[in-house]
């Protein structure tokens, strides 16, 4: 059996695999698309983001593991919807993360750590304009768009900062114990109604791209904060940056975007109480290990003919 290592996440824990014991295991790296060309000719597992072209070449493949949770990029590749290849993602993995810099942003808005830092550069002591601007997020009510793997990790965060929670997701979710019901869809309405902060966690599908559009950005209360830590696109950029130019939520924090990088020319720059980050939430050194322990687990299931863990619906995108 061959196995690709053809991405950069998790690189440095690739030792891991040195643990597996499977006969007549092969482990090949490549890292220039023309490099990747030469080795899947061969390769049954393939650990990285499959292209169209990279599926053409490779009779052989079996099994390709993501290295994120996210496979929006399947879209792409109908011949890997319309193959057997099992997709699996890494599901888990970047849950501490994401809940962990989804805090950082909303302490930063509710904190005024921007205007802080302004000031701070400015050799400016400012007090008496900062005083009684601040916000507590104990009692503030969090609406989770997405109930998966990431926006259980913000749940749990919430729960410790004992804040209400509500949550909308395309799967029903049984047996949570941070929140008493997930709302199907349909309820997002209720749920930018009645959130004091709303936390897109969803994945990026035809059935989300710009789901938060005008109408339903202008559902939220004036003083409600919007974060995005999943995928670009599923908010609606021009019509946030609107809203945020004409004073319309009290702040938006924002990871990730729909074109990346941002383009230059986004009126999302220089809008007023908005925080940028480019693509880090689910960066850490912890997750790259984990990323490769789940590949791992899966290269020793798969060995042994075992159920493989996170299992992506090909057709469905996650």
């Amino acid at each position: 059996m061959k196995l690709l290592l053809a991405s950069r996440e998790g690189a440095d824990h690739y030792g891991l695999l040195d643990e597996v014991a499977i006969p007549d295991l092969e482990i090949a790296r490549a890292e220039t698309p023309d490099q990747i060309l030469a080795e899947i000719a061969d390769a049954d597992v393939f650990f990285g983001f499959p292209t169209a072209e990279v599926v053409a070449a490779a009779p052989k493949l079996r099994w390709i593991q993501s290295p994120s949770a996210g496979v929006e990029y399947v879209a792409k590749v109908p011949e890997l919807v319309a193959s057997e290849v099992i997709l699996t993602n890494t599901r888990g993995a970047h849950g501490p993360s994401i809940g962990e810099h989804t805090f950082a942003l909303l302490l930063a808005m509710t904190r005024r750590l921007p205007t802080c830092l302004d000031w701070q550069r400015q050799r400016h002591w400012g007090r008496v304009e900062g005083y009684r601007t601040s916000r507590e997020i104990m009692g503030a009510t969090m609406g989770i768009l997405g109930y998966g793997a990431i926006g259980r990790g913000i749940a749990q965060r919430a729960a410790a900062f004992e804040m209400p929670l509500l949550a909308v997701d395309a799967q029903a979710v049984d047996g949570e114990p941070f929140l008493d019901e997930v709302w199907p869809p349909s309820r997002l309405p209720e749920l930018l109604e009645r959130s004091d902060v709303v936390v897109v966690a969803a994945p990026l599908t035809p059935e989300t791209h710009h789901l938060l559009d005008a109408e339903m950005l202008a559902l939220m209360r004036p003083d409600a904060y919007l974060i995005v830590v999943s995928r670009g696109g599923i908010v609606d950029e021009a019509a946030l940056a609107e809203a945020m130019h004409g004073g319309r939520l009290a702040g938006a924090a924002i990871d990730v975007t729909e074109q990346e990088p941002l383009a230059a020319d986004s009126p999302l720059w220089d809008a007023p109480n908005v925080i940028l980050t480019p693509h880090l939430a689910g960066d850490s050194f912890q997750k790259e290990r984990r990323v490769v322990e789940i590949l791992r687990d899966n290269l020793l299931r798969f060995s042994r003919g075992e159920a493989l863990l996170n299992v992506v619906d090909k057709r469905r995108g996650y």
